[in-house]
């Protein structure tokens, strides 16, 4: 194996996924730090999945992993995370008592409430910083990334469920 002198990446600009990624890890600090100021200190942009995805009248915790993209696994530890902490509850699904249903709480809701102000406050910010024209083309072109347009990467259901872009 040749050694190579210098690392040919030191040169090139910092790579679309890395951005995007930090971009990402910014919005979900924002988040936490909105959640935190708004008294949500139980709470973390990790859950936010359940809270986009739950239906107003509840549901069930297989049909919230599909859309959120999540193992049921994985889902279902968020959903003991919040009911241990009052944001959702679980009971009986009246369409079938065999199943289960996860609803929001008040206190859930308080903190759908707390989140969405939080969102609209950093778009708010966005728009002011790049403008509105460009977020909007920014929300078109991250929409076409994540749908996998032109991509060998097989676009699936789950990388748009979580923002509901169906």
């Amino acid at each position: 194996m040749v050694k190579h002198l210098t690392n040919p990446l030191l040169d090139r600009p910092a790579p679309l996924g890395n951005l995007l990624s930090a971009a990402a890890r910014t919005l979900s600090a924002e988040l936490d730090a909105g959640l935190l100021a708004a008294g949500f200190d139980d709470i973390r942009a990790a859950h936010a999945p359940v809270f986009q995805v739950i239906d107003p009248e509840g549901t069930r915790l297989t049909v919230l992993a599909e859309r959120a993209g999540m193992t049921k696994q994985a889902m279902g530890e968020l959903i003991r995370h919040l009911t241990d902490r009052g944001y959702v509850e679980v009971g009986p699904d009246p369409a079938d008592g065999r199943a289960r249903l996860v609803q929001l709480t008040d206190r859930g809701w308080s903190a759908v409430e707390a989140g969405v102000r939080v969102v609209e406050q950093f778009d708010r910010h966005l728009d002011q910083l790049i403008g509105d024209a460009e977020v909007d083309r920014l929300r078109e072109i991250l929409t076409r990334i994540i749908a996998g347009e032109g991509s060998t990467y097989p676009a699936r259901r789950e990388n748009s469920a979580v923002m509901r872009l169906e």
